[in-house]
């Protein structure tokens, strides 16, 4: 789909526009082979890296062909999934253009005016969009992080469904990760490649500390899933210790009276075998046994 919009200083609100007029907005979300075609042919632009905006491993990077400059960018797909997207943004002589395989969340905040985008302005416009897309991180990484707490919390009876749901948020996290990373070094590449106005610079300068923030709160999540597992390794390490350790008590409990059972039960000439008060007198050695092996086993804090 290819939407057109247009906002100029004097314009109030952004206008939805037939075509491509100098100064406008593309909108341009899951677009099919045919519209990739037209988009190459009719705004000059490279097929290629039309194609690789729609790639969803492509790498936060900035390539500069026939005049035109092209940011990947990366885009947290918050009202569908965790998924992140990659976000192309084109910046030509006349035009900007965003594409993307779904409609960014935050389109909506652009068109309903919630955002300050005059699209004649294309660098303040580039720099708005990054902002946005930092947004989304900041949400997805808040969301994360606050799941993560929640799952640490009740760490000590962590059942299998909220272990399955900490290891879902490793790996968002491991792919903010290298978003972050990615995003802040398109940031750098950015402020040095293109020229801005001082001001604006200070915003992208800001957007780069944004960045790093996310990927230590990111680092630090991790190593908190790292040390829950790592506790939860032990804490079930521990607990079959301790079962073991009754079954094997148990085991050997059962085997004394057992083997004097059997002993007794031998079909030869054994003393007192003929004394109607065996029974008794074996089952007070059996007795006697256990109280001696339970002290025994207390004196070497076994159990």
């Amino acid at each position: 789909m290819i939407n057109y919009f247009k906002k100029t200083v004097k314009d109030q609100s952004i206008r939805n526009i037939s075509g491509m007029e100098i100064g406008s907005w593309v909108s341009v979300s899951n677009p099919s082979e045919k519209e990739i075609e037209y988009l190459a042919k009719k705004f000059n632009l490279d097929k290629r890296n039309l194609e690789s905006g729609l790639d969803q491993n492509e790498i936060p990077h900035l390539d500069f062909v026939n005049n035109n400059v092209y940011f990947f960018s990366k885009n947290a797909l918050l009202e569908h999934t965790k998924d992140i997207e990659t976000y192309l943004i084109i910046i030509t002589k006349n035009f900007i253009l965003t594409l993307s395989k779904t409609e960014p969340c935050f389109l909506k905040k652009i068109i309903n005016g919630e955002v300050e985008f005059i699209t004649t302005q294309k660098l303040k416009c580039l720099i708005e969009l990054f902002s946005l897309v930092n947004d989304s991180f900041e949400k997805l990484t808040d969301d994360v992080v606050k799941m993560v707490q929640i799952q640490k919390k009740s760490s000590i009876e962590l059942e299998e469904k909220q272990l399955n749901i900490l290891l879902e948020q490793e790996d968002v996290l491991n792919n903010l990760v290298s978003v972050y990373y990615y995003m802040n070094r398109l940031y750098e590449k950015t402020v040095r490649k293109i020229k801005f106005f001082e001001q604006d610079k200070e915003i992208l300068e800001d957007l780069m500390i944004e960045s790093m923030q996310g990927l230590n709160l990111c680092k630090s999540s991790l190593k908190g899933i790292s040390n829950t597992r790592s506790y939860y390794v032990i804490f079930l390490s521990n607990k079959l210790n301790k079962i073991l350790t009754i079954l094997t008590v148990f085991t050997v409990m059962i085997s004394i009276p057992a083997a004097i059972s059997g002993l007794y039960g031998m079909n030869v000439l054994l003393p007192f075998a003929e004394s109607h008060s065996v029974f008794f007198y074996l089952v007070l050695v059996v007795i006697a046994v256990w109280i001696g092996f339970v002290f025994f086993l207390k004196k070497k804090k076994i159990i």
